[in-house]
């Protein structure tokens, strides 16, 4: 087998345009997961999603301390992914325009149909909307016995379910 610094240039682009093209036919993110869990171990995926994350959120701003407790990893990882993005990193900001383009649209659409479901069948949703009225006009202390309330509630549905099975 050729080590990487024995294979031409001409072969490094084609490899590289092959992995792309193998990428680029699957259909989702299952398919792509599938894929890279196939092509990569357990500790090269963590370490690529590192420093896909190291990436985005040094474009969002956030500090070296901040990325460094959050994710465990080294100044020196951030600050070689941070030289990266100095020199090109055209690939991570498209990935981070592209996931939070594609965060909203989900968050937005979801949020957006449950309200649709709410306004058009509104006696399907009537315990939250008493809940939230409720909890809208009672103060701190009416607030704690209502959760003492809903714990007591929880408890005895738990019973009621081994009751009913008893029973069966």
């Amino acid at each position: 087998m050729k080590r990487y610094s024995q294979i031409s240039n001409e072969e490094k682009i084609n490899l590289l345009q092959e992995f792309c093209d193998a990428i680029s036919v699957l259909d989702n993110s299952e398919e792509i997961m599938n894929f890279i869990t196939d092509l990569l171990s357990k500790q090269e995926t963590v370490m690529i999603a590192k420093r896909i994350k190291i990436a985005k959120m040094l474009i969002e701003g956030k500090d070296y301390q901040e990325i460094q407790n959050l994710l465990k990893t080294s100044p020196i990882t951030i600050s070689k992914i941070n030289q990266w993005l100095l020199e090109s990193g055209e690939g991570f900001r498209i990935i981070t325009e592209r996931t939070k383009i594609k965060k909203s649209k989900n968050n937005n659409l979801g949020i957006s149909e449950i309200q649709k479901l709410k306004k058009r069948y509104p006696i399907m949703f009537w315990p939250e909307n008493l809940i939230k009225d409720v909890l809208k006009i009672i103060d701190k202390k009416e607030k704690d016995k209502f959760k003492q309330g809903l714990k007591k509630l929880d408890h005895k549905s738990d019973l009621y379910q081994r009751m009913n099975r008893l029973l069966k």
